[in-house]
């Protein structure tokens, strides 16, 4: 977040940030791993090895502005260092990681153990690990408690909130790991096979720890299943550090294995994410996002969209999910606080087959976090005295083309606006340039979708 604001600070659009940064994150990911095979570095090796990355469904949300490919250079980087017995940069290259992304705990910790572990110094490893890992992350943590005043993220206290299995495992986080689960099994069988130190390190740290944790998330947001991108990376970290070792008949097997598993457990996961991508690829909530800028006072919003809005209004923002508002991490929200708020704009995506009009049965409390319970709790906030609904469709052209849906039918946001906002008309004035779509129109077709949804 510091990267991207000082991107911001220079006039340096985030999403095209995000761009550069990902492309050359590739690039250095491309390098770790030549360097943990152990070979010299040429154009036709860089090019198999970035196009390979290309072809699991992570890369779409590298595409999508996540960082996802800085965070695989960081954790291969940390594997490098960490069987190079470099424990100083090691350390340091973890915090980084844990820096980037939080949950990178459940990496590091595991790596820098063994580090310490596998060093004929342990002493000594352990105190690097201790002066430059455990002491300032610590210090960063106690300060960054300070600062926020939670003990933990926001996103921690959200996906936590779940349903799980025997008390422990999130159903659908569990079903969205096994392709990639058996992916690995099938390509690192000869590594699995290995009985010494460092494989099983390895083991743990990349595949068995991680993956233990994020079956106990609800991983929100799960575009091209980013959160499991740790799973193909680390099939191409323990190849790149065996490579040397596995006979060149050996090497030709495993490929075509990982192509064979490739192409019956990736590829068609892959096309599907590659025509959600070019569905969902629109600028119009970043257009009405920065008209909205452009007014001389700036409202309030509650949206469930916390992307472009926010971003390019600069409105005071309430995220009823609860990433970004504590208030709605700790309980979920409920109805009076929608009226309590008084929000010159409320944004809502429903999914597809819920509607934006109270609906026989809603009048009720929703206590469980799920999408509809919280769409739905909006929507009876939004109190039609008070609210004006419009309807913007979501998603590109391409999409609201090929799904033969007109301007706020189908996949759509509903957008209330405060009647007595002195903000309303300009608001609808934007919406209107934007293909948004008013009463009584928007009535209408909210009460045709609700029809179709019944039957």
């Amino acid at each position: 977040m510091t990267l991207v604001a000082g991107a911001i600070r220079v006039g340096f659009d985030p999403f095209w940030f995000s761009a550069v940064v990902n492309v050359g994150s590739l690039l250095g990911l491309v390098v770790v791993l030549l360097r943990l095979m152990r070979v010299r570095i040429s154009t036709l090796l860089v090019l198999a090895i970035a196009g390979s990355a290309a072809l699991f469904p992570q890369v779409f949300a590298a595409a999508s502005g996540f960082a996802v490919l800085p965070d695989a250079l960081l954790l291969a980087t940390v594997t490098l260092l960490v069987i190079e017995k470099r424990v100083v940069w090691a350390s340091l290259t973890a915090l980084g990681f844990c820096l980037f992304r939080p949950d990178g705990v459940v990496f590091v910790l595991p790596l820098l153990t063994y580090a310490v572990v596998s060093s004929k110094d342990r002493r000594g490893a352990g105190s690097g690990v201790t002066a430059f890992f455990l002491v300032p992350g610590m210090t960063y943590f106690v300060w960054r408690v300070h600062y926020f005043g939670e003990l933990f993220p926001l996103p921690f206290l959200v996906k936590s909130d779940a349903r799980r299995m025997l008390g422990l495992v999130v159903a659908h986080s569990l079903q969205q790991s096994l392709k990639y689960l058996v992916f690995d099994a099938a390509v690192l069988m000869p590594v699995v096979l290995l009985r010494e130190l460092q494989s099983r390190f390895l083991l743990v740290s990349l595949i068995a720890a991680p993956t233990a944790f994020y079956w106990m998330m609800r991983l929100d947001q799960n575009v091209g299943d980013r959160f499991f991108y740790y799973l193909p990376l680390t099939a191409a970290i323990l190849l790149a550090v065996y490579w040397q070792q596995t006979p060149l008949s050996s090497r030709r097997t495993v490929l075509r294995i990982g192509f064979g598993a490739w192409l019956l457990l990736i590829a068609m996961p892959f096309y599907r994410e590659l025509r959600t991508f070019r569905d969902m690829q629109f600028s119009q909530s970043k257009d009405i996002a920065q008209e909205l800028s452009a007014m001389q006072e700036r409202g309030t919003m509650i949206t469930t969209e916390t992307g472009f809005l926010p971003y390019y209004s600069g409105w005071l923002t309430y995220d009823p999910w609860g990433l970004n508002t504590p208030e709605f991490a700790h309980r979920f929200i409920q109805p009076e606080d929608v009226e309590r708020l008084h929000a010159d704009v409320i944004v809502v995506h429903p999914d597809q087959p819920d509607s934006c009009l109270i609906q026989p049965g809603w009048r009720m409390q929703y206590g469980s976090r799920t999408w509809p319970n919280l769409t739905r709790n909006l929507v009876i906030g939004a109190d039609t005295s008070r609210y004006e609904l419009w309807l913007v469709s979501y998603g590109s052209e391409f999409y609201r083309r090929r799904r033969g849906w007109r301007y706020g039918e189908g996949d759509r946001e509903c957008w209330f606006l405060l009647r007595d906002s002195p903000r309303y008309s300009r608001i609808a004035d934007t919406l209107s340039r934007h293909n948004g779509v008013g009463p009584p129109e928007s009535i209408g077709l909210e009460q045709d979708h609700a029809l179709h949804a019944a039957r």
